[in-house]
């Protein structure tokens, strides 16, 4: 019920009803394919990249913390990488 009142006394309100009238129209463009290419898949990347990275190092460096700068350096790069591959995809799509 109030929502209603504060809808009424919104000057605003004929663009409101409009937003929710396309975001509800099954034309629309779906979001669910970019969010996972967006933020999934980078936080996937990150954390699978991390950890191979990290069991890689093991053998080859002793110090403690320069194997987990190597390996978190290697899980940057790696999703800059992706992030780059998919910016020139998404171009030529």
């Amino acid at each position: 019920m109030v929502d209603r009142q504060e809808c009424q006394n919104c000057e605003q309100k004929h663009n409101c009803r409009e937003v929710y009238r396309q975001m509800a129209d099954p034309k629309a463009p779906k979001v669910l394919r970019n969010v996972i290419q967006a933020f999934l898949l980078p936080l996937i990347i990150f954390i699978f990249s991390l950890a191979a990275a990290e069991k890689l190092l093991t053998a080859k460096l002793k110090s403690e913390a320069g194997k987990n700068f190597a390996a978190l350096a290697a899980a940057v790069l790696a999703v800059f990488l992706y992030l780059a591959i998919l910016k020139i995809w998404r171009r030529k799509n």
